[in-house]
């Protein structure tokens, strides 16, 4: 028996029961693999699970708005996810008929989807001899074939991905994908691999040669850079002073609390406070700090209470002064998410 008929045997017999499985629905295939691009399946499916009840089809999802679809997509991180999958709702819509299109590079047209992505829906919803390599199918080739190239290699995507178009089954393509994904997430995992059940312990290098804990093979880790938030926190009675995110940087088109960058000592913050806001504050206390790791940046996030008058007008300025009790109609970033809720 080949490695992929081994495969989809086991498959068959021990295939993993999520929601979206079985379906062929690209909109729902879609949704998913987007969801799980930065995503691991325990935290994200209770997401997938409200987004999907709230926008069960591409045309709820197309007449959303962009805070209702951020609102739902709140904590998940990796917010231009969000923005581009509500972009192409609309794409689609307006520009193709309101039909998802059905063939790979159609479906690799669409913002926010690379070949991954296309290949999950192309081969799980029409049939299409694609493969999709993923982290965990990188794991599984590494290792099967005992290849040291770094997955995160121009080189290895390459390579990887060639030897996942040659063992893909050109009668279950779609089985294959999900298939070689779900060995890699319960059996071919990153630490303490369970090669005894493995249904390719046969067949693979790594095994034969003991190199399971060596494989796959990543490139040196860039320095993250690191950059330090002041927020605000700001209340007139009842009400709170909040902003939406603009420009390119992180977590645009979320709310926050006004913010300061930068390492500041008091009286720093004070002037910077004056310059942003154009309110000075009195009486301020630091009363929590966390530290937000992301992708490429490690965030020190400090929170301060103060008090100070708020300006009569706000409109020269992006704050907003909202009830406290409201302000879970907006979407946050899951720091302010914590600190608020």
């Amino acid at each position: 028996m080949n490695f992929t008929s081994a495969l989809l045997s086991w498959y068959d017999q021990h295939a993993r029961a999520l929601p979206w499985r079985g379906s062929r629905d690209p909109y729902i295939i879609w949704v998913s693999e987007i969801i799980f691009q930065q995503t691991r399946i325990e935290q994200g499916t209770g997401y997938f699970l409200r987004f999907t009840e709230r926008l069960p089809d591409l045309a709820s999802l197309a007449a959303a708005e962009e805070d209702e679809v951020l609102r739902l997509w709140q904590g998940l991180g990796y917010y231009s996810r969000a923005r581009n999958m509500l972009f192409t709702a609309r794409h689609i819509r307006e520009n193709l008929g309101g039909i998802f299109p059905s063939d790979f590079d159609s479906i690799k047209k669409l913002k926010g989807v690379g070949d991954y992505t296309a290949s999950c829906i192309a081969s799980i919803c029409f049939g299409q001899v694609h493969a999709a390599v993923d982290g965990n199918v990188y794991r599984v080739l590494s290792r099967l074939s005992a290849e040291k190239t770094p997955i995160d290699s121009t080189r290895g995507q390459i390579l990887f991905k060639k030897l996942a178009q040659q063992l893909i089954s050109l009668d279950r393509p779609g089985d294959f994908n999900e298939a070689i994904m779900d060995l890699g997430a319960t059996v071919c995992k990153p630490r303490n691999p369970a090669c005894s059940v493995c249904p390719a312990m046969t067949m693979c290098k790594a095994y034969e040669m003991n190199l399971q804990a060596e494989l796959p093979v990543k490139a040196p880790a860039l320095k993250k850079s690191a950059s330090v938030m002041n927020y605000l926190l700001l209340k007139k009675g009842e009400d709170i002073l909040i902003q939406k995110r603009e420009g390119k940087g992180i977590w645009n088109g979320l709310y926050e609390l006004p913010m300061v960058p930068g390492d500041l000592d008091t009286s720093a913050l004070v002037a910077e406070c004056i310059s942003l806001y154009g309110f000075e504050p009195g009486e301020m206390k630091e009363i929590n700090r966390v530290k937000h790791v992301l992708s490429h940046a490690e965030l020190d996030i400090r929170f301060y209470e103060i008090k100070a008058n708020i300006p009569v007008s706000l409109s020269e300025t992006r704050l907003l002064l909202v009830p406290a009790k409201s302000i879970d109609q907006y979407p946050f970033p899951k720091p302010l998410v914590d600190f608020l809720f």
